[in-house]
């Protein structure tokens, strides 16, 4: 009986191989590197005390010495990366016709020099390995008992953060304000505010948490993880009351000198039932530090980021972390920074149904400032 062929690897399995192996070649550089130096720091201290002994041509023996160890050093490591290269390389290959791209060109001789992008091709693989090493330092991911552990705030948690929440309101717009947030619709602060913590921000990310707990979470007996909740590459909140209700009031302030907010959200929707709505920073008062959260790593082109997704899925099917996450503050890193306010209409009003800090405003989003 012949054995059936074994089926491909999912899009999500290779980006996490390509990840996995690029992680392990930018280690090895690194401690590569941590070598060389404390090499030419000890061969520094040396020379020092031999050139302290009148000893010149012992020193430039030294000296000597150190530049060709360098220079092995860098031949070894050649040798060694040259396998993780090469594994790479294949890896981006079967990656490249998911996104409608010709074969890869062959890997080019190795540089004398350079970072270790240098060492692919011109053009998507160049640019994807030079994405993903952008996203190593300083970066951090979660396992799958640590995300269980996490837990949705209480009945009473969700009070108090409500009730910071109609604090933090300016009295004249505090009741409006609250309406909206308060709203069976709306998750601004379930799933925005500033009481839930950054474990629950990156369980929603890496894992598909969600932090309000509307959406059930369960580790499988296999050991996949099943989840309803979904959840673009960033994830996070602000981190005060008043940062929440910034842009909110923003908008109140611009809709109660049109006629008031449904009129307003009517007037700028045209026929459309449902509006997202991005107040920049400047608008919405809000300044860096008053966001937080995390961006998933290694995501910078549409290729990264597409593929990112599709790793961290292959992750909740595997019950493993596959996907990597950087801090993220929004409000300070963003070319266009401010908050997103979704609106949808229902039985003739319009609902809040979220808000939350954006680096760059969503496609299709109107800003505040052309809204008439």
């Amino acid at each position: 009986m012949t054995q059936s062929a074994a089926p491909p690897p999912t899009r999500g399995a290779v980006r996490s191989a390509v990840e996995a192996i690029l992680r392990t070649c930018a280690d090895l550089e690194r401690r590569a590197d941590e070598v060389a130096e404390q090499s030419r720091a000890r061969a520094a201290q040396v020379t020092g005390e031999v050139a302290r002994a009148r000893s010149a041509a012992l020193t430039a023996q030294i000296e000597a010495l150190t530049h060709q160890l360098d220079a092995d050093l860098r031949d070894r490591l050649s040798d060694l990366r040259r396998p993780y290269v090469t594994e790479i390389h294949a890896l981006l290959a079967l990656l490249a016709p998911w996104h409608g791209l010709a074969p890869l060109p062959p890997l080019p001789p190795s540089p004398a020099g350079g970072d270790l992008s240098d060492h692919f091709p011109a053009g998507f693989a160049r640019i994807y390995v030079a994405d993903l090493l952008t996203g190593v330092d300083g970066s951090t991911s979660l396992g799958r008992e640590p995300a269980a552990a996490t837990t949705a705030p209480s009945a009473g948690d969700l009070a108090v953060a409500l009730a910071a929440t109609r604090r933090a309101f300016a009295q004249e717009y505090a009741d409006e304000g609250m309406r909206l947030i308060e709203d069976a619709t709306c998750h601004a602060v379930q799933r925005h505010g500033a009481h839930l913590s950054d474990g629950a921000h990156l369980a929603r990310l890496i894992w598909l948490k969600d932090p309000s707990g509307e959406y059930g979470w369960q580790v499988l007996p296999t050991g996949a993880v099943a989840t309803a909740h979904r959840c673009g590459p960033v994830a996070g909140g602000f981190t005060s009351p008043e940062a929440l209700v910034k842009p909110i009031e923003a908008v109140l302030e611009r809709a109660h000198t049109q006629g008031g907010l449904d009129a307003f959200l009517t007037r700028a929707a045209g026929d459309a039932t449902r509006i997202g709505i991005h107040v920049s920073a400047d608008q919405a008062g809000l300044t860096p530090g008053d966001a937080a959260g995390y961006r998933g790593a290694g995501i910078g082109t549409k290729e990264t980021r597409m593929d990112w997704s599709a790793a961290r899925l292959y992750g909740l099917d595997q019950g493993r972390e596959t996907v990597f996450a950087q801090a993220f503050d929004p409000i300070a890193r963003g070319a266009d920074p401010g908050a997103t306010l979704a609106f949808k209409k229902a039985g003739g009003t319009w609902h809040l149904v979220t808000c939350f800090p954006v680096d760059v405003p969503g496609p299709t989003n109107e800003r505040l400032e052309d809204l008439e």
